[in-house]
């Protein structure tokens, strides 16, 4: 977002940072009160990005697919370091995200947030998520 100019504006960077300062400020404090509910609390904001995402390609598909995709998107999801990537996914497929246009980053994001609402299920269970990295594995083979 910052090479599509949004930190163009010292404000804008200022009340981001402030934002997500005090929501993580929030959810710790939620998390000590109540793990559950600080994940399910992150599974709702995760959900509601989603959500967003998913609008604003509907609405600009067009335009999207006609701007180039920014360096750090390709960076990230397709030259880059894969490990963090991967071993944070929670899904038995691994995801390898087309970054050709604009359009395809905003899709990976987009994607990235149901991923991060798949998390937050698991984490308000009792599961091990190490564990569903060990059945992916016995999946494959």
């Amino acid at each position: 977002m910052e090479e599509l100019g949004g930190n163009d504006r010292f404000f804008d960077r200022f009340l981001a940072q402030h934002i997500a300062f005090g929501y993580y400020a929030i959810v710790i404090a939620l998390y000590l009160i109540n793990p559950v509910e600080a994940y399910n609390l992150n599974q709702d904001v995760e959900e509601h990005a989603f959500a967003t995402y998913d609008e604003y390609l509907k609405e600009n598909e067009e335009m999207l697919k006609g701007m180039p995709a920014p360096q750090s998107a390709i960076d990230y999801y397709v030259d880059g370091d894969m490990y963090m990537f991967d071993e944070f996914q929670t899904e038995c497929e691994i995801r390898r995200p087309t970054i050709d246009n604009l359009y395809d980053v905003f899709v990976a994001i987009r994607d990235d947030e149901a991923a991060h609402v798949n998390t937050m299920k698991m984490l308000q269970t009792e599961l091990d998520v190490a564990s569903i990295k060990d059945e992916c594995e016995v999946e494959i083979f």
